[in-house]
Protein backbone atom coordinates (compact mmCIF):
# COMPACT_ATOMS: atom_id res chain seq x y z
CA UNK A 1 0.00 0.00 0.00
CA UNK A 2 1.21 3.50 -0.85
CA UNK A 3 1.65 5.99 1.97
CA UNK A 4 0.06 9.43 1.91
CA UNK A 5 3.29 11.36 1.05
CA UNK A 6 4.00 9.01 -1.87
CA UNK A 7 0.41 9.32 -3.12
CA UNK A 8 0.60 13.13 -2.94
CA UNK A 9 3.90 13.13 -4.80
CA UNK A 10 2.55 10.80 -7.47
CA UNK A 11 -0.63 12.88 -7.81
CA UNK A 12 1.37 16.09 -8.12
CA UNK A 13 3.64 14.61 -10.77
CA UNK A 14 0.65 13.32 -12.73
CA UNK A 15 -1.10 16.69 -12.48
CA UNK A 16 1.99 18.58 -13.65
CA UNK A 17 2.45 16.14 -16.53
CA UNK A 18 -1.12 16.67 -17.70
CA UNK A 19 -0.80 20.46 -17.40
CA UNK A 20 2.41 20.26 -19.43
CA UNK A 21 0.68 18.18 -22.09
CA UNK A 22 -2.28 20.57 -22.22
CA UNK A 23 0.12 23.50 -22.61
CA UNK A 24 2.01 21.67 -25.32
CA UNK A 25 -1.29 20.89 -27.00
CA UNK A 26 -2.20 24.58 -26.91
CA UNK A 27 1.05 25.37 -28.71
CA UNK A 28 0.27 22.68 -31.27
CA UNK A 29 -3.22 24.13 -31.80
CA UNK A 30 -1.69 27.56 -32.39
CA UNK A 31 0.59 26.05 -35.01
CA UNK A 32 -2.32 24.37 -36.75
CA UNK A 33 -4.44 27.51 -36.65
CA UNK A 34 -1.61 29.59 -38.10
CA UNK A 35 -1.60 27.26 -41.14
CA UNK A 36 -5.39 27.44 -41.42
CA UNK A 37 -7.37 29.94 -43.44
CA UNK A 38 -9.40 30.92 -40.38
CA UNK A 39 -7.55 32.09 -37.26
CA UNK A 40 -8.87 30.25 -34.22
CA UNK A 41 -7.64 32.67 -31.58
CA UNK A 42 -7.77 36.41 -32.14
CA UNK A 43 -8.16 37.81 -28.63
CA UNK A 44 -7.66 35.36 -25.77
CA UNK A 45 -8.47 38.02 -23.20
CA UNK A 46 -12.10 37.93 -24.29
CA UNK A 47 -12.55 34.15 -24.26
CA UNK A 48 -15.70 32.97 -22.55
CA UNK A 49 -16.76 29.37 -22.07
CA UNK A 50 -18.65 27.90 -25.03
CA UNK A 51 -22.34 27.20 -24.57
CA UNK A 52 -23.06 23.61 -23.45
CA UNK A 53 -24.93 22.90 -26.71
CA UNK A 54 -21.77 23.69 -28.68
CA UNK A 55 -19.69 21.32 -26.57
CA UNK A 56 -22.26 18.54 -26.89
CA UNK A 57 -22.24 18.99 -30.66
CA UNK A 58 -18.44 18.93 -31.02
CA UNK A 59 -18.13 15.64 -29.17
CA UNK A 60 -21.31 14.00 -30.47
CA UNK A 61 -21.11 10.99 -32.77
CA UNK A 62 -24.10 12.09 -34.90
CA UNK A 63 -22.05 13.98 -37.48
CA UNK A 64 -19.61 11.09 -37.78
CA UNK A 65 -22.47 8.69 -38.48
CA UNK A 66 -23.71 10.99 -41.23
CA UNK A 67 -20.26 11.37 -42.81
CA UNK A 68 -19.50 7.66 -42.63
CA UNK A 69 -22.70 6.87 -44.55
CA UNK A 70 -21.35 8.79 -47.56
CA UNK A 71 -18.75 6.09 -48.12
CA UNK A 72 -16.11 8.66 -49.08
CA UNK A 73 -12.71 7.93 -47.50
CA UNK A 74 -11.50 11.46 -48.33
CA UNK A 75 -14.50 13.06 -46.64
CA UNK A 76 -14.11 10.79 -43.61
CA UNK A 77 -10.43 11.69 -43.31
CA UNK A 78 -11.19 15.41 -43.65
CA UNK A 79 -13.98 15.17 -41.09
CA UNK A 80 -11.80 13.35 -38.53
CA UNK A 81 -8.96 15.84 -38.94
CA UNK A 82 -11.18 18.93 -38.74
CA UNK A 83 -13.32 17.68 -35.85
CA UNK A 84 -10.19 16.78 -33.91
CA UNK A 85 -8.84 20.29 -34.54
CA UNK A 86 -12.10 21.87 -33.32
CA UNK A 87 -12.17 19.65 -30.22
CA UNK A 88 -8.55 20.46 -29.37
CA UNK A 89 -9.27 24.16 -29.93
CA UNK A 90 -12.15 23.86 -27.46
CA UNK A 91 -9.83 22.27 -24.88
CA UNK A 92 -7.34 25.09 -25.45
CA UNK A 93 -10.05 27.76 -25.14
CA UNK A 94 -11.45 26.16 -22.00
CA UNK A 95 -8.08 25.86 -20.27
CA UNK A 96 -7.21 29.45 -21.24
CA UNK A 97 -10.52 30.71 -19.85
CA UNK A 98 -9.99 28.71 -16.64
CA UNK A 99 -6.50 30.16 -16.16
CA UNK A 100 -7.84 33.68 -16.79
CA UNK A 101 -10.65 33.19 -14.26
CA UNK A 102 -8.23 31.97 -11.62
CA UNK A 103 -5.82 34.84 -12.34
CA UNK A 104 -8.68 37.34 -11.86
CA UNK A 105 -9.75 35.55 -8.70
CA UNK A 106 -6.22 35.62 -7.31
CA UNK A 107 -6.01 39.36 -7.93
CA UNK A 108 -9.38 39.90 -6.24
CA UNK A 109 -8.44 37.81 -3.20
CA UNK A 110 -5.25 39.79 -2.69
CA UNK A 111 -7.38 42.86 -2.05
CA UNK A 112 -10.08 41.11 -0.04
CA UNK A 113 -9.99 41.01 3.72
CA UNK A 114 -12.94 38.63 4.02
CA UNK A 115 -11.57 35.32 2.76
CA UNK A 116 -13.13 31.96 3.59
CA UNK A 117 -10.63 29.13 3.65
CA UNK A 118 -13.17 26.48 2.66
CA UNK A 119 -14.40 28.49 -0.33
CA UNK A 120 -10.87 29.22 -1.50
CA UNK A 121 -9.88 25.56 -1.07
CA UNK A 122 -12.89 24.42 -3.08
CA UNK A 123 -12.03 26.85 -5.89
CA UNK A 124 -8.41 25.72 -6.00
CA UNK A 125 -9.46 22.06 -6.07
CA UNK A 126 -11.99 22.80 -8.81
CA UNK A 127 -9.27 24.59 -10.78
CA UNK A 128 -6.89 21.65 -10.34
CA UNK A 129 -9.58 19.18 -11.40
CA UNK A 130 -10.38 21.22 -14.50
CA UNK A 131 -6.75 21.51 -15.55
CA UNK A 132 -6.35 17.78 -14.99
CA UNK A 133 -9.45 17.11 -17.13
CA UNK A 134 -8.15 19.39 -19.88
CA UNK A 135 -4.90 17.41 -19.93
CA UNK A 136 -6.81 14.13 -20.06
CA UNK A 137 -9.07 15.44 -22.82
CA UNK A 138 -6.09 16.56 -24.85
CA UNK A 139 -4.55 13.09 -24.65
CA UNK A 140 -7.83 11.29 -25.29
CA UNK A 141 -8.77 13.46 -28.29
CA UNK A 142 -5.33 12.98 -29.82
CA UNK A 143 -5.45 9.21 -29.39
CA UNK A 144 -9.14 8.22 -29.65
CA UNK A 145 -10.90 11.16 -31.27
CA UNK A 146 -13.51 13.56 -29.92
CA UNK A 147 -16.53 11.25 -30.20
CA UNK A 148 -15.05 8.82 -27.66
CA UNK A 149 -14.72 11.44 -24.92
CA UNK A 150 -18.21 12.94 -25.08
CA UNK A 151 -19.08 12.33 -21.42
CA UNK A 152 -15.75 13.64 -20.12
CA UNK A 153 -15.99 16.77 -22.29
CA UNK A 154 -19.54 17.54 -21.15
CA UNK A 155 -18.48 17.01 -17.52
CA UNK A 156 -15.45 19.31 -17.93
CA UNK A 157 -17.65 21.92 -19.59
CA UNK A 158 -20.12 21.80 -16.71
CA UNK A 159 -17.31 22.29 -14.20
CA UNK A 160 -15.84 25.19 -16.17
CA UNK A 161 -19.28 26.81 -16.31
CA UNK A 162 -19.53 26.39 -12.51
CA UNK A 163 -16.11 27.97 -12.00
CA UNK A 164 -17.01 30.91 -14.24
CA UNK A 165 -20.29 31.41 -12.37
CA UNK A 166 -18.57 31.20 -8.99
CA UNK A 167 -16.01 33.79 -10.05
CA UNK A 168 -18.78 36.04 -11.35
CA UNK A 169 -20.69 35.70 -8.07
CA UNK A 170 -17.59 36.42 -5.99
CA UNK A 171 -16.76 39.44 -8.15
CA UNK A 172 -20.32 40.74 -7.74
CA UNK A 173 -20.23 40.36 -3.96
CA UNK A 174 -16.76 41.91 -3.70
CA UNK A 175 -17.70 44.84 -5.91
CA UNK A 176 -20.87 45.36 -3.86
CA UNK A 177 -18.87 45.44 -0.61
CA UNK A 178 -16.36 47.90 -2.06
CA UNK A 179 -19.19 50.12 -3.30
CA UNK A 180 -20.98 49.93 0.05
CA UNK A 181 -17.74 50.70 1.88
CA UNK A 182 -17.12 53.74 -0.33
CA UNK A 183 -20.62 55.07 0.44
CA UNK A 184 -20.01 54.77 4.21
CA UNK A 185 -16.82 56.83 4.07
Amino acid sequence: MIGLPAALLLGTILFLLLVFLATRGSEEIRGLSSRSNVPLFDDEAGLDPCPPEFVARIFSGDDWQFVSKTGSPQLEKLYRRERKLVALAWVHQTSTAIRRIMREHTEATRQSQDLHLTTETKLVLLYAELMFLCGMLFLAIRSAGPQRVYGLAVYADGLSQRLAQAQHDIKTVTTGREFHGAESS
